[in-house]
């Protein structure tokens, strides 16, 4: 609920209010909702096989505290590798979706939305203005290389200025008709024939200038909405650059040129520079600043988790033998997951969490406390079995989803939820 992420602060919400529904009901509605004759189904013969089998499996604990040691040992080798801090990451759209859209992207020489120039004006005309004075610029980006290519509302639009300037370098109609007697003099093409040509020059002379109102209704329009943008201040006009298609910076924008060429541009006359944006490299920081706030949140609740558990159990061995079945899982998960090459993003660490909040319910079952008692009762054990098939079941099918997100909660839980209960 802390967390500065919205989508995490709501899934924390979600889960908090569906445990205490789910507690409220299985306590004071679910017994009034049953069967006077209503009678449970004797799991005890499963529940004497299956301590049984808990009984074995103590021979094995040297096996998992080198599997758990392994693991991080694996862990702290890869521990620079293990997060992914691209925003990228959490998109529902499979990855090779991602790959064919930028492929597409590049050989139709669509604008890349990863790297934009903005620049503000306090109206239409200034914002106009302010981008036609990058022009220059850009060009000499281009000729350098370091783009392969720049778009503008501009292209479409041109401030009035621009328009009146082309308008006025069109010469009047007796000066324009002599320049063509003279030009055609020694020509067997007779000047009266051009005089169609003439008609379309005065015409365009007299023609009102272009404004965002002449393109309603037309594909121009959409162009130009989508890099000219009514803020509270002002217009704002956006100009994507597309990266370079070849050698070694391919796909990739030098920010540091770009600036440098920037600053060379002349400024607008309200004296708003012009900013270079690299939308993936902001959303990315703003992405590792979530992260890190989940981390650190995460730890923060564990360790809330281990003083709760020390208050009620009163011993703090007995918290060591709930907590390190879960700490083991966690590592096993983790390391195995680094293993295949996945790279762990927030909905891991959400998969982790809920490894931790029902693998903290089965070893509050198994642990001996004071009593002596050597394992949980063959009721209780057959009774966790069950537990854990359906956790398994619930989010294991989701590792076989192609949606990465929900995969990533699948490939998680799944696998943990089996090593906490083993």
């Amino acid at each position: 609920l802390a967390s500065g992420f919205p989508g995490l602060a709501q899934l924390g919400l979600y889960s908090l209010a569906g445990l205490i529904a789910a507690a409220l009901m299985t306590r004071y509605l679910l017994p009034a909702m049953l069967p006077a004759d209503f009678s449970l189904r004797d799991v005890s013969p499963l529940g004497r096989r299956l301590a049984g089998l808990v009984s074995a499996a103590t021979r094995l604990r040297w096996l998992v505290i080198t599997l758990a040691l392994s693991s991080l040992a694996l862990i702290a080798i890869q521990r620079q590798a293990i997060w992914n801090s691209e925003l990228l990451a959490l998109s529902p759209v499979p990855i090779a979706d991602q790959v064919l859209d930028q492929r597409l992207r590049s050989e139709l020489g669509a604008p890349d939305v990863r790297y934009l120039i903005v620049v503000d004006g306090h109206d239409a005309e200034a914002a106009l203005q302010a981008a036609e004075a990058l022009a220059p610029a850009l060009n000499r980006l281009q000729d350098a290389g370091l783009i392969s290519g720049w778009d503008s509302a501009t292209r479409f639009l041109p401030s009035q200025a621009t328009q009146r300037a082309r308008i006025n370098s069109l010469p009047q109609r007796d000066a324009l008709s002599a320049r063509l007697q003279d030009a055609s003099a020694d020509l067997p093409l007779r000047a009266e024939r051009l005089q169609p040509f003439l008609d379309e020059v005065e015409a365009a002379r007299q023609r009102p200038l272009l404004n965002r109102a002449s393109m309603e209704g037309t594909s121009l329009a959409l162009a130009v909405d989508a890099m000219l943008i009514e803020t509270d201040h002002g217009v704002r006009a956006l100009l994507p650059l597309r990266a370079p298609t070849e050698g070694r910076q391919a796909g990739l924008i030098d920010a540091t040129a770009v600036r440098a060429e920037l600053a060379t541009a002349p400024s607008p006359a309200d004296g708003s520079p012009a900013l270079f944006l690299d939308l993936k490299h902001e959303s990315d920081t703003l992405y590792r600043g979530y992260l890190g706030e989940a981390i650190q949140l995460s730890l923060g609740g564990v360790l809330a988790i281990l003083a709760l558990l020390l208050v009620f159990l009163r011993n703090p061995m007995r918290v060591i033998r709930v907590a390190l079945p879960l700490a083991a899982s966690i590592l096993v998960v983790v390391a195995a997951l680094t293993l295949a090459g996945k790279q762990l993003i927030l909905l891991h660490l959400v998969g982790l969490l809920l490894i931790v909040a029902v693998g903290s319910n089965y070893a509050l079952f198994f642990d001996r406390g004071e009593g002596g008692n050597t394992a949980p009762s063959p009721a209780t054990l057959a009774s966790l079995l069950f537990a854990n098939l359906t956790t398994v079941a619930g989010f294991g099918l989701l590792a076989f989803s192609e949606v990465p997100v929900l995969q990533a909660i699948g490939i998680t839980v799944g696998p943990g939820a089996i090593l906490a209960l083993v």
